[in-house]
């Protein structure tokens, strides 16, 4: 339960975080900005992307342990996938933090934007792995609802890139950070599902 927590958590913490944030838009801006200097809050959030990185880091080497001895290889691929995401997009994003203006680029936020892209394609392919292993252990219904949320994270990922690009400035493409969290929302859900009917 412990890691369903710090998903909850990682979706919710950015609306306190943002409270003395003056001008912060939950809807325009990714979360990754309420790390930066300017956010009053942002140390706060700094650390719990490392604390929240190395616990979904810990329970993809869970998931292997539950599934290697029938599901080997899928097992290994779901537990890189969730180490990719914990360290390249939480724990570098908490210790490379982004500046809040986009174009004030350092080595600081090249870094962080290494680390996000890389990790959010490993956890957007995550959930379709686990769809394979579920399959493959005959838990239909669960495989499924899996596969569901991967395609639908699949689209709100293309609404989220297209927001960065010029055309779309001015359209609901344009809201980066409200497809951003829908995004975490899809992808975090098959794994709170698994660890809630784990249980």
């Amino acid at each position: 339960m412990i890691v369903v927590c710090v998903m909850i958590v990682d979706l919710l913490i950015p609306f306190l975080i943002a409270l003395p944030y003056k001008g912060y838009s939950h809807l325009k801006t990714v979360m990754s900005v309420l790390g930066c200097k300017a956010s009053p809050w942002g140390m706060i959030y700094n650390i719990w992307m490392i604390v929240s990185g190395c616990t979904i880091a810990i329970f993809g080497y869970m998931l292997y342990s539950y599934y290697h001895n029938e599901q080997a290889e899928l097992a290994i691929v779901l537990f890189i996938l969730l180490l990719i995401y914990g360290i390249g997009d939480e724990v570098i994003s908490g210790i490379f933090p982004l500046n809040e203006k986009e174009d004030d680029v350092t080595v600081s936020t090249k870094i962080h934007g290494f680390g996000s892209v890389i990790g959010f394609i490993a956890l957007q392919f995550a959930p379709l792995i686990l769809a394979i292993i579920q399959f493959k252990e005959d838990m239909w219904y669960f495989g499924f609802s899996s596969i569901a949320f991967f395609l639908l994270s699949l689209i709100a990922f293309a609404f989220f890139v297209m927001g960065d690009k010029p055309k779309f400035q001015n359209t609901v493409f344009a809201l980066e950070g409200l497809w951003q969290r829908v995004l975490c929302c899809l992808m975090y859900a098959p794994f709170i599902i698994w660890v809630i009917t784990s249980l």
